[in-house]
C-alpha cells in the first residue's frame, strides 16, 4: 500500500512538471517590470467627487482590475482620460495631484474651461462607480536633480497648481532638501485651489514657500495683488541665480510670464514650460491667414482600417478646430486615434498626410523626421485646405 502511494505521488509530480510551460530561451526577465511601468492603457474606477470651487472637481480613480496595480509616475506627470460623448470618443491630459509614494489611487484636479467639450463633461456628469480608459502616466515636468538643481521656482496659474501639488507631496514626504518657491496666480480667494494642503505644507517644512497673488481681489485681500510681473517674483525668490523655473497655466498667463522671466535675463535652458495645449482662438495666433474665420469648412478624406478592411470616409471639419477633434466625431467608436497630450508633444496622434495644408501654433515642435515624410500631429493641426488622410500608414 505505501508503494502504492509513493507511486501515485511520483506520477502527480510528473504531471505538474509536464504541465508547465518551459521557459523559452529569449525570456526577458524584466518584461512584467515594464508591463508594469508602462502599461500602455489602464482601467480606472472613480471612488470619490469633491467640490474644490465653484467649476473645479477633485476625483479619486482606483484600478477598476484587482488584480492590476495602477501605474507609477513621477510627480508632475499628467495622464489622459478618455469619454464618450454622443458615440465620440475622446480624451483630454490631467495632472496627477495625489503623491507618486503610494499607488492605491490617482487623485485629478478638473476644472471646466469655458467652451470645452469633455472638461465640462467630466466635472458634471462622472459619477462614483464610472469606468474610464485612461493612458499611462506621461509627461516631462519632473523634478531633474541632474539639471534642475536645488533650488526651484514653481510659477502657477489656476487649475495650472495641479502637477506642482504633486511635486511638493512628494518633496514634503520624502524631505528632499530643495529649495521651493511657490507663486501662485489666481483670480479671486475663492479660486486658490488646495490652499489648505499648501498651508500645511509650508508650516511643516520651512523650505518651501507659498505666495500667492490675486487679480481680482475683495477689498479685504492682505496679499499680493496684480499679476506675477518679474517685481513680484524678485521680491518672493530674492535672486535668480541658480535658480530653476517651471510654469504652468493657460496661454495667456505663458505670454506674459515668459516676458517677465526674459526681461530677468533668466536664460532659456532653466525655464521649462509645460504642454500649452491648443488656443482658445487660433485666428488670434501669430500666422493665422486673415482670410479665414470660423466659417470656413473644408473637406476631410480619411482612410483607415476596421475589422482587417480598409475603409474611408469623408466629412466637413471647422478650419477653426483641431483636426484631432473633428476627426473624433466622424469615427465616433469605430477607431481610437492614440493621443494623450493634446499639445503636439507627445507625437502620439502622428498620422499621415497624402496632401492638403494645415495651420501649426509656431510654438509646437514637430519632428523633423515627421516633417520630412508628411505625418502631422492632428491634436494641434488646423486645416487649411482639403485635406487627405491616411490611418494605414501609421
Amino acid at each position: 500500500m505505501e508503494d502504492i502511494k509513493k507511486y501515485q505521488k511520483a506520477e502527480k509530480i510528473k504531471k505538474q512538471r509536464e504541465d508547465l510551460q518551459t521557459i523559452p530561451w529569449y525570456y526577458d526577465g524584466l518584461e512584467n517590470l515594464c508591463n508594469r511601468i508602462h502599461p500602455g492603457k489602464q482601467l480606472l474606477r472613480v471612488t470619490d467627487i469633491k467640490q474644490l470651487s465653484s467649476d473645479t472637481k477633485l476625483f479619486r480613480f482606483i484600478s477598476a482590475n484587482p488584480n492590476k496595480q495602477l501605474a507609477p509616475f513621477r510627480a508632475g506627470q499628467y495622464i489622459g482620460l478618455t469619454v464618450e460623448i454622443n458615440g465620440a470618443r475622446s480624451s483630454r491630459p490631467f495632472s496627477i495631484v495625489s503623491s507618486p509614494n503610494q499607488l492605491s489611487y490617482y487623485e485629478l484636479g478638473v476644472r471646466i474651461k469655458e467652451g470645452g467639450f469633455v472638461s465640462p463633461f467630466i466635472v458634471n456628469n462622472l459619477k462614483v462607480g464610472d469606468i474610464l480608459e485612461a493612458s499611462e502616466p506621461l509627461g516631462n515636468l519632473y523634478y531633474n536633480p541632474l539639471f534642475h538643481g536645488k533650488d526651484l521656482v514653481f510659477v502657477a496659474g489656476g487649475c495650472g497648481i495641479t502637477p506642482f501639488i504633486s511635486m511638493l507631496k512628494d518633496i514634503s514626504e520624502r524631505d528632499i532638501p530643495l529649495n521651493i518657491w511657490l507663486i501662485f496666480g489666481c483670480l479671486t480667494e475663492k479660486d486658490i485651489l488646495f490652499r489648505e494642503e499648501l498651508e500645511d505644507i509650508q508650516e511643516r517644512r520651512p523650505n518651501i514657500h507659498v505666495r500667492y497673488i490675486l487679480s481680482e481681489p475683495d477689498v479685504d485681500w492682505k496679499g499680493e495683488c496684480g499679476f506675477i510681473s518679474r517685481d513680484k517674483i524678485l521680491k518672493e525668490v530674492g535672486t535668480i541665480e541658480k535658480k530653476y523655473f517651471y510654469v504652468v497655466g493657460n496661454r495667456a498667463m505663458y505670454e506674459y510670464v515668459k516676458e517677465e522671466l526674459s526681461h530677468l535675463g533668466i536664460p532659456q535652458h532653466r525655464i521649462y514650460f509645460e504642454a500649452f495645449g491648443v488656443p482658445d482662438d487660433v485666428t488670434k495666433v501669430i500666422g493665422w491667414p486673415s482670410d479665414l474665420d470660423s466659417s470656413n469648412k473644408f473637406q476631410i478624406t480619411l482612410e483607415y482600417r476596421q475589422y482587417s478592411q480598409k475603409e474611408k470616409i469623408k466629412f466637413e471639419a471647422m478650419c477653426t478646430e483641431p483636426l484631432l477633434n473633428s476627426l473624433e466625431r466622424a469615427l465616433k467608436s469605430k477607431i481610437t486615434i492614440e493621443n494623450a497630450c493634446r499639445s503636439g508633444e507627445c507625437a502620439l496622434c502622428r498620422t499621415k498626410m497624402i496632401s492638403g495644408k494645415v495651420f501649426v501654433p509656431p510654438e509646437v515642435t514637430v519632428r523633423e523626421v515627421d516633417k520630412s515624410f508628411g505625418f502631422i500631429h492632428p491634436c494641434v493641426s488646423y486645416p487649411l485646405a482639403d485635406i487627405h488622410l491616411d490611418l494605414t500608414l501609421t
